[in-house]
């Protein structure tokens, strides 16, 4: 058994303690490395100010959080992006990460055209994983660090992603440009969460 496989056997028995066996609202972040997951879980659910996240280490594993968001708990995971991370996500964890899920933020960091192809296969997986676990979760891409791209490279992200993805064969799947800089952030959670 991995490290992370005992880490998530912890949290899955400290989540029935909290939660007397039901888990919940439970929120996943995925994507690949350095796109703004662990920036975004600071900034919209623990009040940090945007300009300090530039000082946040990169999330190792899978880092889980009990947090309150419009008077609701959430238990938030945070997986790494590292392809060790993901890879071991997707296959040792499947079960444990991809069970009780009620929203789902594909994070893609729309500045890095080059990462677009990588980012749709995990998101593939992702989608397979929640049609066997969690058939009724929401799916959120969020198209994020738009504030890095001029406003007509934007839309041009959003485009991309959107065909790439091929959002439109899935019905519980939405796409919104964000920024931890900009309100756009938090009008996509707050949809994502009700």
């Amino acid at each position: 058994m991995s490290y992370l496989e005992k880490e998530m056997t912890k949290e899955s028995q400290l989540i029935k303690e909290i939660d007397g066996g039901d888990f919940g609202l439970k929120i996943l972040f995925l994507g690949l490395a350095q796109t703004g997951k662990s920036s975004i879980i600071q900034v919209i659910f623990e009040d940090r100010p945007p300009e300090t996240t530039k000082e946040i280490q990169a999330t190792l594993g899978v880092r889980r959080k009990l947090l309150e968001f419009s008077n609701l708990s959430l238990n938030v995971y945070d997986v790494g992006g590292q392809i060790t991370y993901l890879e071991e996500a997707f296959v040792d964890l499947r079960e444990s990460i991809f069970s009780h899920i009620k929203t789902l933020f594909f994070v893609v960091d729309a500045s890095k055209y080059h990462d677009f192809n990588l980012a749709k296969r995990y998101f593939d997986r992702a989608i397979k994983n929640l049609s066997e676990y969690s058939p009724d979760a929401k799916i959120f891409i969020l198209s994020h660090k738009s504030d890095l791209i001029p406003e007509k490279e934007r839309i041009k992200a959003i485009e991309l992603i959107s065909e790439l993805f091929e959002i439109e064969s899935y019905p519980n799947v939405a796409i919104h440009e964000t920024s931890i800089f900009e309100p756009t952030l938090l009008v996509a959670v707050e949809a994502a969460i009700k």
